[in-house]
């Protein structure tokens, strides 16, 4: 099938609720990358809210059964791409957007589109009391009907891809792409030392996510200490932080915009987050704190290597902290650094750019002199 050389992509979603979303805020980055270096544009289709937003691009809002229709319109009746963000809670209440794979199979159906999905996560575990546990099941039949309705699957972290590809993908499909998320909040064109920021620790994201932060600093102190924490910085919406903790004074951000969020990042040595259980590729606050050289301090240690990333390597908790030295520290930063500096977003939208220019007859050398470009800009 080949597409015509409008150079769009139809990006569905659940929802757009920039800086209080992240798959909105996923969204949104990438639909502005793709513009930018890659001249595609990006049209939304919001399968679960009513909510509006004053974005630069052109937005409907649709039940799932109304997909193709909208697909349609945007494409003015012609072949197109079209990119499912998939997390499943945000399409349904028991995380089984079943809906959403009726609908792709319409789509897949009609014949005119190509049909790519990140799978921003896959389907809930939990103990036989929790809702998880009973819901499991039907998330996982949703997941894979939504992959047999795909052309591209991209996921972010490889325990995800090799569900994927046992569960769902034929021998004969294409790879599973792996691509960890990017930083919502810039990226560092180069590693900035840790001489040259200032002992404060940076906790950031939804009330939530620095609510459990905080739960679990607040037992921490002794590494607090150890690691020479003068300040804590929290940035982020919906949650009151507290003044001080151990001693060290909390000095309460807000909501800041994302220019902000990087020059804060860019003179804060740690970052902290409490992630319920690995692993941190699917994290935008862990890309965040990495793709600005922040040392990322987490709350529980784990062994072996998750998703390229090692404990006491490119990343902290209390037990690999306790040992570490100046230099020490520095090599953590410029790990971290540097596995982020692998899937930055100019390589999410490369990957997209690169999928939809084989659906057409534009040359290679357009897509990849535009890559190249770029990439030596975010060097």
């Amino acid at each position: 099938m080949k597409m015509p050389g409008n150079r769009q992509i139809i990006q569905v979603v659940p929802r757009l609720q920039p800086t209080r979303c992240g798959v909105s805020d996923h969204a949104v980055a990438l639909a502005s990358e793709l513009r930018t270096s890659f001249g595609i544009d990006s049209a939304f289709v919001v399968l679960n809210s009513d909510e509006r937003c004053d974005l630069p691009y052109s937005i409907t809002h649709c039940a799932p059964h109304q997909l193709l229709n909208a697909c349609v319109a945007f494409s003015g009746n012609q072949p197109a791409a079209i990119l499912v963000h998939l997390s499943g809670y945000g399409y349904s209440a028991d995380g089984a957007p079943t809906l959403l794979a009726e609908a792709l199979g319409s789509v897949k159906a009609d014949g005119r589109f190509r049909v790519a999905v990140f799978f921003h996560e896959l389907f809930a575990t939990g103990m036989p009391w929790k809702s998880a546990f009973w819901y499991s099941q039907r998330q996982k039949r949703a997941v894979r009907r939504i992959a047999g309705a795909c052309d591209l699957l991209v996921t972010n972290t490889r325990n995800y891809v090799d569900w994927l590809t046992r569960e769902t993908v034929p021998q004969s499909a294409s790879p599973i792409q792996y691509m960890p998320v990017f930083s919502q909040v810039g990226e560092a064109q180069q590693h900035i030392p840790l001489a040259d920021r200032d002992p404060v620790m940076a906790v950031f994201g939804l009330g939530g996510t620095r609510q459990n932060a905080y739960r679990d600093l607040s037992a921490l102190g002794t590494m607090l200490r150890q690691l020479g924490i003068q300040e804590i910085l929290d940035i982020g919406p919906e949650f009151e932080p507290p003044g001080e903790l151990d001693g060290i004074p909390v000095r309460r951000m807000g909501v800041l915009p994302a220019t902000e969020i990087a020059r804060q990042f860019s003179r804060s040595t740690f970052g902290f987050l409490s992630y319920p259980r690995m692993p941190l590729a699917k994290s935008g606050v862990f890309a965040g704190y990495c793709a600005h050289g922040v040392v990322p301090v987490i709350a529980r240690h784990f062994s072996g290597q998750v998703d390229g990333l090692e404990d006491g390597v490119h990343v902290l908790s209390p037990r690999t902290a306790t040992a570490t030295q100046a230099s020490a520290l520095e090599s953590c930063s410029i790990a971290a650094w540097r596995w982020y500096s692998g899937h930055r977003l100019h390589d999410h939208a490369a990957l997209y750019a690169r999928w939809i220019k084989e659906s057409t007859d534009e040359s290679t050398d357009e897509i990849e002199t535009a890559s190249q470009s770029a990439g030596q800009k975010n060097a």
